[in-house]
């Protein structure tokens, strides 16, 4: 229509449009002349003005493609009813599988209809769902299901599931979708279908799937398989601790022994995948075993930090020496762990040899973790070993007199039953001296040697 058709069907379609002022009226007309030109209804029909939007409808009506229905389906929900009317009468030239190309493309705008309550859409829905299903646009239904995600891959995959005869080759592609909740709905179906081709699908799936899928896939099956051990006793050692609970609490029921598994493989040579190093090191730590000094060793020195950090927390006294020595780790979540396990260790076991680490590191290490090291000694440990520090390096006299004013500043209430009574009033009388010769504040130094 041109701009001319446009200003004679707005004054039949409303007789106040005469009353307009010549600016506005001049305004409307213009940008339909414009959008006649570039062809931008798709923009036009969200304009604020509701007679815009039924112009643009019904231009989009008139040019048919998958741009022109994604936006016509918005506009199903218009809140002007005139509106609503032109879009619905539009869309329905689209419901039939010759536009499945058409209806993929606005699938998630058709699915978000469900919810949208302005008019009611379950005819639409229902013959769009009727389209895809046909078996003409099957093929190309399958294509977007495997490129799809979210709600529309979920809605794809339950239509597809519906109307096929042979859906093994559909549950293969579901239990690898990239869409989560695809994998659970095929996990589900085949749970339902229950034959020996579903078992099979759910047990290739298995190893390549996160261990949320696999906890599903494991309740899927081991009630059904004729002998579950070998299953229960994969996934005992496996490395998602999820995974391992849930065969821990199955392995009575079918003669299987978690502390038999765990001490068959410590018979075995070390893993070398992270992988394998993190089922072992899990399985020990969920029965509350002892790893043998070696394998701790070897999984304290692993290339992955992952695996260095759940060999922390397995239970058993490990010497302290080695776990000093792996404070050089890079890793910083090792590094915390280390000092939170160093830490409930009695001060007399690792004061000689923190001390010593500090004496050859100290200028080397970053500010925080050479303070945390610091911190493992006793309080007036502390102190003490920043003076020796202060006395052996006069040249870095400031330096050091500024974290001895660092440490007095931190300090709250210095709780010390290691160091002897008379140690701590000699270090008192250090730290006044150095507050008389003006090197350190009165203030900071009364904190502590009040």
């Amino acid at each position: 229509m041109t701009t001319q058709n446009w200003l004679e069907w707005f004054q039949a379609r409303h007789p106040a449009i005469s009353r307009l002022r010549n600016w506005e009226d001049s305004y409307w007309l213009q940008l339909i002349a414009r959008t006649a030109q570039n062809g931008a209804w798709v923009d036009l029909s969200r304009h604020e003005n509701g007679f815009i939007r039924e112009v643009a409808v019904r231009e989009l009506a008139e040019s048919p493609s998958p741009e022109a229905l994604a936006a016509l389906v918005i506009r199903l929900n218009d809140w002007v009813p005139q509106v609503r009317e032109a879009a619905t009468s539009a869309v329905q030239r689209y419901l039939a599988s010759a536009h499945v190309t058409s209806l993929l493309f606005a699938l998630n705008p058709l699915l978000a209809l469900a919810t949208q309550r302005r008019a009611d859409h379950s005819a639409i829905l229902a013959s769009v769902r009727a389209a895809l299903q046909s078996p003409s646009a099957r093929e190309a239904v399958e294509a977007s299901f495997l490129a799809q995600q979210s709600k529309a891959a979920c809605y794809l995959f339950a239509l597809l599931l519906e109307s096929t005869a042979s859906p093994e080759p559909l549950l293969r592609d579901g239990l690898s979708h990239r869409e989560l909740n695809v994998r659970m709905a095929a996990i589900e179906a085949c749970e339902t279908l229950a034959t020996a081709q579903t078992h099979a699908l759910l047990l290739d799936a298995l190893p390549h799937s996160i261990a949320r899928v696999r906890i599903c896939i494991l309740r899927a099956l081991i009630p059904v398989l004729e002998d579950p051990k070998p299953l229960l006793q994969q996934a005992l050692l496996n490395g998602s601790g999820a995974v391992r609970s849930l065969a821990q609490w199955e392995a009575p029921r079918y003669g299987v022994d978690p502390a038999v598994m765990l001490a068959t493989q410590l018979g075995r040579p070390m893993p070398v995948k992270k992988a394998d190093w993190l089922a072992v090191l899990g399985l020990a730590r969920d029965l509350g075993s002892v790893l043998p000094d070696a394998w701790w060793a070897a999984a304290l020195g692993s290339a992955y930090p992952s695996v260095r950090l759940s060999a922390l927390y397995l239970p058993g006294e490990r010497p302290t020496a080695a776990l000093i020595d792996a404070l050089d780790d890079a890793s910083d979540k090792v590094f915390n762990v280390l000092i939170t396990r160093l830490g409930k260790l009695p001060w007399s076991a690792i004061t000689e040899p923190v001390s010593a680490r500090l004496d050859r590191l100290w200028h080397d290490l970053p500010m925080a973790r050479r303070l945390k090291q610091l911190e493992l000694l006793a309080p007036w440990q502390q102190v003490g070993y920043l003076l020796k520090r202060l006395g052996r390096e006069p040249a870095r006299q400031a330096e050091w007199l500024h974290v001895i004013a660092q440490w007095c500043d931190r300090q709250y209430r210095i709780i010390d039953s290691f160091t002897s009574k008379a140690e701590q009033v000699a270090l008192k009388e250090q730290l006044q001296h150095l507050a008389t010769q003006g090197l350190l504040g009165h203030a900071t130094v009364a904190r502590v040697a009040a």
